[in-house]
């Protein structure tokens, strides 16, 4: 099945799944992030892509975590949820991870193969050369 996509707009770049993951905070600033996080649309607020994979929606508010999701579900073996969530150096347990969070469906290697291949055309389409970390749709992209 052939994964499709849409963008909103939404208050907080945070609410997307994978965002604390990703965008860990500069010690000594206060809002700095590396990767640097989404930055929002005067107005509008931060753009939100979502894709339908099946029966299933994944949400991203930067192309960083659409490309750090790719990175893990590319990933052989799979990397646990307690491994990943190390990474983040907090005390955050691994059951809070998004991969913990993720059904067990889409993590079944034939079925990450071909989702890691829609989201990677996905990735091609929609992340742009912006500065900002945000999507670029293209000027045919669903906007709700």
């Amino acid at each position: 099945m052939k994964a499709s996509y849409y963008f909103t707009f939404e208050e907080d770049w945070r609410r997307a799944p994978v965002a604390f993951w990703v965008h860990v905070p500069v010690p000594g600033t206060e809002k700095d992030c590396s990767p640097p996080a989404p930055e929002a649309i005067p107005h509008k607020g931060y753009l939100f892509l979502h894709i339908e994979f099946e029966s299933y929606e994944l949400q991203f508010s930067s192309p960083a975590q659409l490309d750090h999701f790719i990175e893990v579900l590319a990933s052989k073996p799979l990397p646990t949820s307690h491994q990943l969530s190390l990474r983040r150096g907090l005390p955050v347990g691994p059951n809070s991870h998004w991969l913990s969070r993720l059904p067990a469906a889409l993590k079944a290697p034939r079925k990450r193969e071909k989702l890691v291949q829609e989201l990677r055309s996905i990735m091609r389409e929609t992340a742009g050369q912006g500065a900002n970390n945000a999507f670029q749709p293209m000027p045919s992209a669903r906007l709700n």
